[in-house]
């Protein structure tokens, strides 16, 4: 059983910080955050569609829900219901889009899933991404029935409230 407690605390660490460095690299501070966040968003939301005021407000909802995954994973709240299954939803999403970008534009260059600071082909961050798809997979299974109440719903909107208000404030975005 204490077994089964470690594993399932080493796993949960292992996506959290998956998630902390994924959202931290999107704003890290080579040679400023603004600069690094709006590379992301020229990079990779502006190519698929997006406009530019679109992608400014889009870079920092999906950087605040990084964050927010990160934390949420060590939390309570909802684990098996709702945090486990959304957090395989958002890699599904990341691996199809990273999919259409191979098929599209090649597997060449950075795919900005941890910005600058760790460079990595839109293959491998489908690896990636596959490997964490696997170890939620396992996570889901060792971890117990939630008993969560329904307020403590509200606890995980809140901690995703608390870090978008955060990025609007770090980085605002420029006209």
């Amino acid at each position: 059983m204490k077994n089964k407690i470690i594993g399932v605390w080493i796993i949960r660490i292992i996506i959290s910080l998956l998630f902390f460095v994924s959202a931290y690299a999107k704003v890290y501070h080579d040679p400023s955050a603004y600069f690094s966040i709006t590379t992301f968003e020229a990079k990779q939301l502006v190519p698929l569609g997006f406009s530019a005021e679109i992608a400014a407000y889009l870079s920092r909802i999906l950087i605040a829900l990084e964050f927010s995954i990160g934390l949420l994973i060590l939390l309570p709240f909802y684990l098996k219901r709702i945090v486990i299954p959304f957090t395989v939803l958002i890699l599904g999403v990341f691996c199809f889009h990273l999919a259409i970008q191979i098929y599209l534009t090649g597997n060449d260059g950075n795919c900005g899933c941890f910005g600058t600071l760790l460079p990595m082909t839109p293959f491998e961050a489908i690896l990636k991404n596959i490997f964490a798809i696997g170890l939620l997979v396992i996570l889901n299974n060792l971890v117990p029935t939630d008993n969560s109440k329904k307020i403590d719903i509200f606890y995980g909107f809140l901690i995703y409230f608390i870090f978008l208000i955060g990025i609007m404030l770090y980085i605002p975005i420029k006209n």
